[in-house]
């Protein structure tokens, strides 16, 4: 995800900010179907930090209120019962 938000900075390149590389890497079946398919949910449930979901989204043009749909109402409720987190405090 990181090299992926890395490779759209770059002004030459012409890759879609849903396109992502997964040649090269070591993915196993899951976490391509997720790359492949964009499946926010599922990043989340691999461990995939929240910044870099948030400037994956970002990056496809989604604001945090149309991005937050596409998580399961579970991941969700979890998310607001944890309360602020320490960067959004200061």
């Amino acid at each position: 995800m990181f090299d992926h938000l890395r490779r759209l900075e770059d002004p030459n390149s012409d890759r879609a900010a849903d396109d992502l590389v997964t040649e090269g890497y070591e993915l196993d079946e899951r976490e391509r179907a997720a790359a492949r398919n964009g499946d926010v949910a599922e990043f989340h449930d691999l461990g995939v930090h929240p910044v870099l979901i948030n400037g994956y989204c970002r990056a496809n043009g989604w604001k945090r209120a149309d991005y937050k749909q596409l998580f399961r109402a579970e991941q969700i409720r979890q998310a607001e019962n944890t309360g602020r987190t320490r960067w959004q405090k200061s």
